[in-house]
């Protein structure tokens, strides 16, 4: 690869080059500026460019394409700088929003790459235990009624009124290729049978008795959970990566702040709000 860009800084792009400064010239009408109208192309950025192309194509460029790749890296550099020299950067809210978050991204750089303890972690698990417990488990009985229209939550609302402890609701059923029960399914077992909106509904309907309707992929159905089982508590061997990922996102918060803060405490901040 090295010797392939080597190779590359060879080739005739030299005329290219001296064109791009002749119209650098020709658009400022004055002498270029050797530290701002200088633009190298040297073996590192060659390499860097190959690189790009081996990562995203997992080869490397052919001679005609390396040759592309080096015209295009001038063309931007010239459009770039152009660009600045115009004053085309002045309040872009797109640029300021790349160039704020950049700096959001050196400033969390090292907390992103930080490794937490399992100490840190435990203290985490422990300070809110709930959010990393895995969904109960249920297990129910449900009936299928059919499409959700008003007529089918009417006939619900009427078979469930005054029923009593142990009875079934009187209500036609509609066809549905799916269990009538399930037996300590997960909470994600029923959502990937029912959908997600069945599966969430269930934890508000009480134990013992039938409910509803709930609305699932398919329509609506009267509920009667039997059991709902709650999971064991976490531990960190099995939730380590949530975890970690939640760990760094603060860490990585805490070090953007103080960053931010350190930087502001070299600024005059004057608000003046529109009485």
């Amino acid at each position: 690869m090295r010797q392939l860009a080597a190779a590359a800084l060879r080739e005739p792009l030299v005329h290219f080059l001296v064109a791009g400064a002749a119209l650098f010239i020709a658009l400022s009408g004055r002498a270029p500026d050797v530290g701002e109208r200088r633009i190298v192309v040297d073996e590192p950025v060659v390499a860097a460019l190959v690189n790009h192309h081996v990562r995203a194509f997992r080869r490397p460029p052919t001679a005609q394409e390396l040759d592309d790749l080096i015209r295009d890296h001038v063309r931007s550099e010239v459009y770039y700088r152009e660009a600045l020299r115009l004053g085309l950067d002045a309040d872009d809210e797109v640029i300021k929003k790349r160039l704020r978050n950049k700096m959001l991204a050196i400033a969390g750089a090292e907390a992103e790459a930080a490794r937490p303890s399992d100490a840190e972690l435990q203290a985490l698990l422990d300070k809110d235990p709930a959010r990393y417990a895995a969904p109960p488990r249920y297990s129910l009985e449900q009936l299928y009624l059919g499409d959700d229209t008003p007529a089918v939550r009417a006939a619900a609302a009427a078979s469930l009124q005054g029923l009593k402890p142990g009875a079934r609701p009187g209500i036609a059923v509609a066809a549905l290729p799916l269990a009538a029960r399930f037996d300590q399914a997960s909470q994600t077992d029923l959502a990937a049978q029912l959908g997600d909106d069945f599966a969430a509904a269930l934890a508000a309907l009480p134990v013992g008795s039938w409910s509803g309707p709930v609305v699932s992929g398919f329509g609506l159905h009267l509920v009667r959970i039997e059991q709902r089982l709650p999971s064991p508590p976490p531990r960190l061997a099995d939730v380590r990566q949530r975890l970690e990922n939640d760990w760094r996102s603060a860490a990585v918060r805490k070090a953007q702040d103080a960053h931010l803060q350190a930087l502001l405490d070299g600024y005059d901040v004057t608000i003046k709000r529109p009485s």
